[in-house]
């Protein structure tokens, strides 16, 4: 951009490259020749590539033409006008010269200050920031004064009052010594400044979305008055997105001749989810993100029940990243995905074969053709073409400018196929689609430039920020403003002097209204220099505070979101019928039963499920999973823990129910030394057991019905390992997370093993028959401490007890649930409350866990 900005100029302003190595200064020449070096680009290689190509810049070939009217235009003896331009280009300069000399020619200026320029000595101090800098230029090359130039016949007085005070608010810096006298008799002449700030209002919002809703409500307003037009102009494009979305709260689409942006129009936005695909194809949520599109047909009529199914499908953490494996593991899972994944797999074939290498580079050409291509096949509906995806106005833009962007892109070089994305986004940045047709025809949002040849009853300056309007004057990469200024370039200021120009006139408007916002993007912002500029002699003549109509569009806006009442969420208590209630729970919901009620009311009567996130980061919680299934099958195989190949028979079991959950090898790497610990811990343990003489039951299922106030409570279990010997049993929990304490066990908050036990004392694990449990343990496979002292286990007496008590507590506890009039509470007891509950959407928690003081 920086490059291109300096060519633009130099060839705009006609300047001769070789002016550049002249200017260099001897105390900076080392930098400047390192900076000169960059610089060949432009004033060696972009003049060779346009001879090679036999094309001709576009700012150099204007410059001729405008040059050639000139010559036309001097022979003419007819009316010959040129409006519109203050000659910021030499070319148009010399246009405008001509046409001031010729017998019927005429130059019209735009907003010539008349007061200024009746001052000889601040007309002298005008600087490239100030309003009329451009026309002071254009008036130089012309070579009249500003007394020569004569009033247009219909124009309203150049000194009104509101003139007069726009004149005075941006006088020239060098020529503000007597601003306060020139002020003080400004505002006794118009007695406080009434004339002029008859029609005026000021806006100095909260923040941007204050802005937004305060303009928004003064739109609406000029509605209400039949044929009253308004208009919105502010450089500030997300300022005008913001205040066009507001409108439609009241069904007013309102034309922002910023049009919309390609990437942001539904059409970029696929084109985008195709492009980060591609470069992640078998990422949960890029899939995802694609299949949901509207355009995204896959070949068929109707995809959304397969879309349905794919999503249900990737739910859970990325298992690969290959897409080949990951199609192959969910035509496993459900072979009617075949579709589906037949059209990802054959658009993922368009990408080149080095582009999965994040060294390999790649011509962005072939990747802007992969891409295009897989667009089209993601696209095409049944009948094979992608018909939808470049149907309307917006479909019809966007395949223009994709096909000039497939014309130039063989000259744009290579990148790393990994940054395609960020580059096809920033290559379409500057594209936009038009605005709405059904526009409301009284209003409109406009940018500076387009405001120009427009006027309306109500004119609102959005944005008036420093940095927003004016724009931030940038800073030149290779330049210094002395070497700009040696160069015969402008300076950096000039394009706040044409902003200035704009704002002037639009601030004369009948009806204006200036408006900010304090805090922009999160930080305070500086309010523009002319805002600032004018309070200030408004504050000094103590006429301003009449005129702000901040709290009064504020209060408004906030009168429209304002409920009539607003009602507490209580919280909830469903109480269903004794007949709906479960009959049967497994011992880790008997827990949740105590600590969190609601959750088995949602997940055992309403039988809602919570969803697993896509492509959410694989944990202990995945990988003891993965664990537990390796322990049973090495249990059940009977292989002895303490053979030579014991271990690597471990790791085998291990790999293969990876790769049947569809697990990558890939992803197991970064957990490989914590489950090598987990894995050797697991011998060892399993020796001990085995030495002696203990038989196992890993994984082992039971059930028991107990008799609970003349009612049948089936509760079941799967224990991760039962060890028997000598008639008694030892129960076994594997954690890969944080185990329970043995308080929480003893007071009945932790009921899982001890619920355990009393199956099987009942004899409801058959394979064992009724054993005596001797002792149950929470054993820790992650992260284990050398002493040991990881574990959580009762034994002997301690256990009796435990087994007692909390037999006690769960009779009472589906006693209780078995009475209709206990409901089912969001995690009613304060020390168990958790940051988040599978079901505390559900539950509305945010709304009244706050009211109740539990969050």
């Amino acid at each position: 951009d920086d490059v291109g900005g300096l060519l633009d100029s130099l060839y705009a302003e006609e300047i001769d490259f070789a002016r550049l190595r002249a200017i260099a200064p001897a105390d900076c020449a080392a930098h400047w020749e390192s900076s000169l070096d960059f610089l060949k680009v432009v004033t060696e290689a972009w003049p060779a590539y346009l001879a090679a190509q036999n094309l001709e810049d576009p700012a150099r070939r204007r410059a001729r033409l405008l040059d050639a009217a000139g010559k036309r235009l001097a022979r003419e003896t007819g009316p010959v006008v040129v409006a519109g331009t203050t000659g910021s280009m030499p070319a148009v300069a010399r246009l405008m010269a001509i046409a001031a000399r010729l017998p019927q020619g005429a130059v019209i200026l735009p907003g010539l200050d008349r007061a200024l320029a009746a001052d000889t000595r601040g007309w002298s101090m005008i600087d490239d920031g100030h309003p009329q800098a451009g026309i002071s230029a254009a008036l130089a090359a012309i070579g009249v004064t500003p007394d020569e130039v004569a009033p247009w016949p219909s124009s309203a007085d150049a000194a009104s009052p509101r003139g007069a005070l726009i004149s005075l608010a941006l006088r020239p810096a060098a020529a503000t010594d007597d601003w306060l006298a020139l002020a003080a008799a400004a505002g006794a002449e118009d007695k406080g400044f009434a004339r002029a700030l008859d029609g005026v209002l000021f806006i100095d919002a909260a923040h941007e979305e204050a802005e937004a809703a305060a303009i928004a409500l003064l739109l609406r307003e000029a509605l209400e008055t039949p044929g009253r037009t308004a208009m919105l102009v502010t450089p500030d494009r997300d300022l005008g997105r913001r205040v066009a979305a507001k409108m439609r709260r009241w069904g007013v689409i309102v034309e922002d001749s910023g049009g919309t942006p390609l990437a942001g129009a539904a059409i970029g936005g696929f084109l985008r989810l195709v492009a980060e695909w591609l470069a992640a194809p078998a990422d949960p949520l890029a899939v995802m993100a694609l299949a949901r599109s509207r355009f995204a047909r896959f070949g068929l009529d109707n995809p959304g029940p397969l879309v349905g199914r794919l999503d249900r499908r990737l739910r859970g953490p990325q298992l690969t990243e290959d897409l080949a494996v990951l199609a192959a593991w969910l035509e496993g899972e459900d072979a009617g995905l075949a579709p589906l994944l037949a059209a990802f797999k054959d658009a993922a074939a368009h990408w080149p074969a080095g582009g999965r290498d994040e060294t390999e580079r790649v011509e962005i050409a072939a990747l802007l053709d992969a891409h295009l291509a897989a667009s089209e096949r993601i696209a095409a509906g049944s009948g094979g073409a992608a018909t939808d995806l470049w149907r309307g106005e917006d479909g019809d833009a966007a395949s223009k400018l994709l096909s000039e962007l497939t014309m130039l892109a063989p000259a744009l070089g290579t990148i790393a196929p990994a940054d395609y994305p960020q580059t096809f986004v920033q290559l379409i940045s500057a594209a936009t689609l038009r605005g709405a047709d059904d526009a409301h025809p009284r209003l409109a949002i406009l940018g500076p430039l387009e405001a120009r040849l427009l006027s309306a009853d109500l004119v609102i300056l959005g944005g008036l920020n420093e940095g927003v309007w004016p724009s931030q004057p940038g800073l030149d990469a290779f330049l210094s403003r002395q070497m700009r200024k040696e160069a015969g370039l402008p300076s950096v200021e000039r394009r706040i002097g044409l902003s200035a120009h704009d704002f002037a006139q639009l601030a004369a408007a009948p009806r204006v209204v200036f408006s900010r916002a304090r805090v922009s993007a999160g930080t305070p912002a500086r309010p523009s220099r002319w805002i600032v500029r004018l309070k200030n002699i408004l504050q000094g003549a103590n006429a301003l505070g009449p005129f702000d109509a901040t709290a009064r569009l504020a209060a408004i806006a906030a009168a429209a979101d304002r409920p009539a009442a607003v009602e507490p969420t209580p919280p909830p208590r469903p109480m269903p019928p004794v007949e709906a209630r479960p009959r049967e729970l497994p011992v880790t919901d008997v827990e949740t039963l105590i600590r969190d009620p609601y959750s088995i009311y949602a997940k055992r009567i309403l039988r809602l499920k919570p969803l697993d996130r896509l492509g959410e980061p694989i944990d202990r919680r995945h990988f003891g999973n993965l664990l537990h299934k390796a322990f049973e099958l090495f249990t059940r195989d009977g292989v002895d823990p303490g053979a030579p190949d014991a271990f690597a028979r471990l790791k085998v079991l291990l790999a293969k129910e990876a790769r049947r959950r569809g697990i990558d090898g890939a992803f197991l790497a970064a957990w490989r030394s914590r489950f090598d610990d987990a894995m050797a811990w697991f011998l060892g343990f399993d020796r001990q057991l085995r030495d002696a003489g203990a038989r196992s039951f890993p994984e082992a299922q039971g059930a028991h019905a107990f008799d609970i106030g003349g009612r049948e409570f089936r509760l079941t279990a799967k224990a991760d390992r039962i060890a028997v010997a000598d008639g008694g049993a030892r129960i076994f929990d594997y954690k890969s997370g944080s185990l329970p304490t043995l308080d929480q066990m003893t007071a009945g908050f932790s009921p899982q093993l001890p619920l355990i036990a009393l199956i099987v004392e009942a004899g409801g694990f058959v394979d064992l028959g009724p054993r005596t449990v001797e002792s149950f343990a929470y054993l820790k496979a992650f992260n284990r401490k050398e002493d040991g002292k990881d574990d959580v286990a009762a034994s002997g007496d301690d256990a009796r007890a435990i087994i007692a008590r909390t037999e006690a507590a769960f009779r009472r506890l589906i006693a209780a649930f078995d009475d209709p009039r206990t409901p089912y509470l969001s995690q009613p007891r304060p020390q168990f409350l958790t940051d988040y509950g599978q079901y505390d959407r559900l539950a509305r928690r945010r709304e009244w866990g706050v009211e109740e003081g539990a969050e």
